[in-house]
């Protein structure tokens, strides 16, 4: 008897312990999920307060809404924020001139992103047939041959393809995926390499929409 009492508590001894180790996991991992929904939640609230609701879309797929060639009969990425105007229909010209006319209107704040990221000393040459305007993808704990692709789909979707490195050792990652792919033009392995695109650290991406608020705050104030 006292020998199936000791077994008892040692069973629910053990069975305590798992309970707070299966707590303590579900709260780091919720914590993770919240950290990471947070930083999402900035950046959004950052690109709809510079560039007007309506021109956001999170987790965009590139064929939603299309009536052009770009069907889901074809591959079709999604970015985390694209940023419109937009070219999903036949009237390509038109489209092109509205995305061109805004990479005018904030041609002051791309200049901004380029002189922290990765391509300050560089020429941004842009794409000239884009879906949007800009093409931004968050990074974080993806593998190489998904941020390989991350880049690819930034560089052809958007005039200017944008890359948020959330650590160093992402921005890092990225830039030699890059300088490979530069590589491979270089010595003729291939006839691509992208070249609007800015790798950017997540804070210095934020830091320079913030900026931009200044500068909206002190032109209002000043026309008032």
């Amino acid at each position: 008897m006292r020998e199936d009492v000791c077994l008892v508590q040692s069973l629910m001894s053990a069975r305590k312990k798992q309970i707070t180790f299966n707590e303590n996991v579900v709260c780091s991992l919720e914590g993770s999920k919240l950290s990471r929904s947070s930083d999402q939640n900035d950046t959004l609230i950052e690109l709809e307060r510079v560039f007007g609701r309506h021109n956001v879309i999170e987790e965009w797929d590139v064929a939603k809404n299309s009536s052009d060639a770009f069907t889901r009969k074809l591959y079709c990425p999604r970015v985390d924020y694209a940023i419109g105007p937009f070219n999903i229909d036949a009237h390509i010209i038109d489209n092109n001139k509205s995305i061109i006319e805004a990479s005018e209107k904030y041609g002051e704040l791309v200049q901004r992103f380029k002189l922290v990221s990765d391509r300050a000393n560089s020429i941004l040459e842009a794409n000239p047939n884009p879906r949007c305007f800009l093409a931004i993808e968050l990074e974080d704990k993806t593998s190489r041959k998904h941020r390989l692709g991350s880049l690819i789909n930034a560089s052809a979707i958007g005039r200017i393809g944008i890359i948020v490195a959330s650590n160093d050792e992402v921005f890092s990652s990225f830039v030699k995926i890059r300088s490979y792919l530069d590589f491979l033009l270089d010595v003729g392995k291939t006839r691509y390499a992208p070249k609007n695109v800015l790798i950017l650290r997540e804070g210095d991406f934020l830091e320079a929409l913030k900026r931009d608020r200044t500068s909206h705050h002190i032109e209002g104030r000043e026309s008032g």
